[in-house]
């Protein structure tokens, strides 16, 4: 059952190359509308792997909120020029299926939300309110 899901969403997830960072955009079907995921990517020859970031981005705001969690923040990948963008894509399309971004997207809500309030106060307070 997950492997037919994991394969639907890796035929229908693209890859938005960037150099050597990639989006990849959230599956809607995960409940994920409007999030992508910033994955930049840089091969390490002495360990003969690849070193993978995260950012989560939300279109409407020009910001990333890093993905902190030292299993896919420090995360070493294996493959090559030519299999490297599939093997993100798998990665971001498993991490979708187990919900592992939802505490990620429900703190970066927080924050915006904190900073509008603040933003809000701070007019207020310069306009004298």
């Amino acid at each position: 059952m997950k492997s037919q899901k994991l394969e639907k969403l890796l035929n229908t997830m693209r890859i938005i190359k960037e150099g050597y960072t990639v989006r990849v955009p959230l599956p809607e079907e995960c409940g994920y509308l409007g999030y992508s995921v910033k994955c930049t990517y840089k091969y390490d020859k002495i360990i003969g792997k690849y070193y993978l970031s995260m950012w989560l981005s939300r279109e409407d705001i020009d910001d990333d909120f890093r993905i902190d969690a030292q299993e896919i923040d420090a995360q070493y990948i294996r493959g090559t020029r030519r299999t490297i963008n599939n093997n993100i894509k798998r990665i971001v399309a498993n991490a979708s299926l187990s919900n592992y971004f939802d505490n990620y997207i429900k703190r970066f809500e927080y924050t915006y939300d904190c900073f509008e309030c603040g933003n809000d106060f701070l007019q207020k307070k310069d306009i004298g309110e």
